[in-house]
């Protein structure tokens, strides 16, 4: 694995603490015996944040992880990486 890094951690940790606070609010909105309909909107908004989050994190590891290793001709262990990595993807969708 290369030494720079790849994706802005801050930014996806920011993407993180947001939706932290959105599954708070949700805690809130049952409490508060909101609509189903609303709170299901919510936990769907989050699943998606959640999927950006991966999506990124995917796209970064094809982008450095696997390219970098399909030049330096290493290719099996980033190769079976990514597999691993696209298998866990799919389930979210």
């Amino acid at each position: 694995m290369s030494t720079y890094e790849h994706h802005d951690v801050d930014k996806i940790c920011q993407r993180i603490n947001r939706i932290q606070g959105q599954l708070k609010g949700i805690c809130k909105m049952l409490k508060d015996d909101k609509p189903c309909d609303e709170i299901i909107i919510q936990l769907n908004s989050s699943k998606a944040a959640l999927q950006k989050i991966s999506q990124i994190i995917l796209e970064d590891h094809l982008d450095h992880c696997v390219l970098d290793a399909l030049r330096s001709k290493d290719r099996e262990p980033q190769v079976e990486s990514l597999k691993r990595a696209l298998n866990q993807y799919t389930k979210m969708i």
